[in-house]
């Protein structure tokens, strides 16, 4: 009777062990994107910790996640790692809180690369330039601009469209 506890014990040991390597395995090994994903939620757990859960969207569909952690903030942005073809399979990349405003926009399925950098600086090539028409002081309000616009409107250019109205 021992031995078939034993065993069973044994055989149950030895599938939870290869549960986690191989999805430690799978996930170094697999195609891995990024996106802005907000903490939402932090709950305190007693003893247990702090858990942190956090969204983000690709392809217009939401995900979430969980980080136990007591240095994420609730209601700042953060970057989320995740399994490209599994988006339910995700994490926060780098816990510095981000200021998505300061990044080109996410594409549709995430950046291919992480956008920031170890200590939370933005790499140059994801930052979000802005040129001289595109400053508070030369926008109307109700009109955004991203990186994306190919034409960009400013204040004297409606004034001018205005003034020289078509017959």
């Amino acid at each position: 009777m021992k031995s078939i506890f034993g065993r069973s014990v044994f055989l149950v040991l030895i599938i939870f062990i290869s549960y986690i390597v191989f999805n430690n395995i799978s996930w170094r090994i697999a195609a891995r994107n990024f996106a802005v994903g907000l903490v939402y939620k932090k709950t305190s757990h007693g003893t247990a910790g702090v858990i942190g859960e956090y969204s983000f969207r690709i392809k217009e569909k939401g995900y979430f996640g969980e980080i136990g952690n007591a240095n994420v903030t609730f209601n700042k942005y953060f970057i989320v790692e995740f399994i490209v073809d599994k988006p339910k399979r995700n994490r926060i990349s780098i816990q510095q809180p981000i200021d998505p405003q300061n990044l080109v926009p996410q594409p549709p399925g995430g950046w291919t690369e992480c956008p920031i950098n170890e200590d939370g600086s933005i790499k140059e090539k994801y930052k979000r330039h802005k040129k001289k028409e595109q400053t508070e002081e030369n926008q109307i309000t109700g009109v955004e601009f991203s990186a994306q616009d190919s034409a960009q409107v400013t204040k004297s250019s409606v004034d001018f469209l205005k003034q020289h109205k078509n017959p």
